[in-house]
C-alpha cells in the first residue's frame, strides 16, 4: 500500500461538519455520547476512532461515512488507481 493520503480537500472534517451542522463540541460531544475533550482529539486527528462513532458521526452530521473518512469516492479511486500502479 502505498502511504500517500487522500487529499485534505477532498474529506469533510469531523470539525467543518460540525460547524456547518450547527453545534457546539459539546452539544456534538453529548449527542456522541463522548466527553468534548475526547471530540477535540478526533477533530485533530480520527485515525485511531472506532467503527461505530465512525457511524455515530455519519447519522449525527448526516454525511457518509466515505465523505468524512476517506473523501469523495473520485478522490478514493485515485489513490486506489495510484496504489496500483505501484504493484
Amino acid at each position: 500500500m502505498i502511504n500517500e493520503k487522500i487529499p485534505a480537500y477532498a474529506k469533510q472534517t469531523l470539525k467543518s461538519l460540525r460547524v456547518r451542522s450547527g453545534y457546539s463540541q459539546s452539544e456534538a460531544a453529548e449527542s456522541l455520547g463522548i466527553t468534548a475533550i475526547t471530540l477535540r482529539k478526533l477533530e485533530k486527528d480520527s485515525s485511531d476512532i472506532t467503527y461505530d462513532m465512525m457511524n455515530k458521526t455519519s447519522q449525527l452530521y448526516v454525511c457518509p461515512i466515505d465523505y468524512i473518512f476517506f473523501g469523495n469516492n473520485t478522490a478514493f479511486s485515485v489513490m486506489l488507481e495510484k496504489e496500483k500502479e505501484c504493484v
